[in-house]
């Protein structure tokens, strides 16, 4: 190997350890501070129960924002995996508008002719 990319890959590695380094010491820095901040502050039960919560400003229960039609986006994408199923196992139709479908159909009726079957 070239010493170039020895050393690339040793300073990419260096690299990593330092800032692997860097967010342990912070973590453990924000969890010492939070265990020292939780002994300040009172328990649970010390104050009003809370109220109801209603969702976020401007929920809407139809899905998505959309009012009534928000029912639309699950279903148009139904429709499309359901297209995406049909391109995978029958194919999109080619530039002379014959399909795997229709190729497979043809091979169907070509076998039953050489076994002798009636269609």
């Amino acid at each position: 190997m070239n010493r170039r990319i020895i050393l690339g890959i040793l300073l990419v590695v260096v690299g990593v350890a330092v800032v692997a380094a860097i967010a342990n010491n912070a973590f453990h820095a924000g969890v010492a501070r939070g265990l020292a901040e939780s002994e300040r502050e009172p328990g649970p039960g010390a104050g009003p129960m809370p109220g109801p919560y209603y969702g976020p400003y401007g929920y809407r229960p139809y899905g998505f924002g959309f009012g009534f039609f928000g029912f639309l986006f699950p279903l148009l994408f139904f429709f499309l995996i359901f297209a995406l199923f049909k391109g995978l196992f029958w194919g999109w139709r080619g530039p002379n508008g014959a399909g795997r479908y229709e190729e497979w159909h043809r091979k169907a009726h070509e076998s039953m002719k050489e076994q002798g079957q009636k269609m």
